[in-house]
């Protein structure tokens, strides 16, 4: 069993103002990448960050104290070791699609 040397932490909340100040703070904190992003069911939201253990874990205890100031966090939880495919199940898409976004805001133009 294959295990990954890259940390995962994980933030669940309720509402899009909340997730989006998670991620915010998340990415500003510490050196992580934002790896997923997913709607859990009616209003809640989960989004996935990955990097160094010590990153991860900085950037999960930012993210939930900026989810706690804007809305309901529900859970946030750090894996140290994911196992290979764990951390695949994850791979959705969705960070291709963060950085398209990302990228069309740089340069100006739309996602």
């Amino acid at each position: 069993m294959a295990s990954t040397d890259r940390a995962i932490g994980i933030i669940e909340t309720r509402g899009v103002v909340a997730l989006t100040a998670g991620i915010e703070a998340m990415m500003k904190t510490s050196d992580v990448r934002t790896i997923a992003v997913e709607r859990v069911s009616s209003g809640y939201l989960a989004a996935a960050v990955q990097g160094s253990l010590a990153a991860v874990r900085s950037a999960v205890e930012a993210g939930s104290q900026a989810v706690r100031q804007y809305g309901e966090l529900r859970a946030a939880q750090v894996y140290p070791k994911p196992h290979a495919e764990a951390g695949a199940l994850l791979d959705n898409g969705t960070s291709a699609r963060l950085q398209s976004g990302i990228a069309a805001l740089e340069s100006g133009g739309s996602p």
